[in-house]
């Protein structure tokens, strides 16, 4: 396995979020890829902090569930979350869901992880 990171794709997806002490917070992804991604939220976390997500990048399907995921970094309103732990039905969700982000974004031109 290389150290490479995998391909983010830029969204604004509303996802709700559960940490280790029993927190319930909300906000929006701002960009996902299969290891991790951005949240935007006024919910406190911290470097460290565990827990476990759903979000729904489509209001036609369920929502995908992380099982447990890391906070990488945070800072008052935005923080990245490594994924530690998905059952392979969700992951295999969230595959299928980055292949059509990224194919729809290089048919419109865009390139998938430019900024913003």
């Amino acid at each position: 396995m290389t150290g490479s990171r995998t391909q983010r794709v830029l969204l604004q997806c509303p996802v709700r979020f559960t940490h280790e002490d029993g927190v319930t917070g909300q906000g929006t992804m701002v960009n996902l890829s299969l290891g991790g991604c951005a949240i935007h939220s006024d919910t406190p976390v911290f470097d460290d902090m565990l827990i476990t997500l759903q979000f729904s990048p489509s209001e036609e399907k369920p929502p995908v569930s992380i099982e447990l995921g890391r906070v990488r970094w945070a800072t008052l309103h935005e923080f990245g979350v490594e994924f530690l732990m998905i059952l392979p039905k969700e992951r295999s969700r969230l595959e299928r869901f980055l292949a059509m982000a990224v194919r729809a974004a290089g048919e419109a031109g865009a390139s998938p992880s430019a900024a913003a």
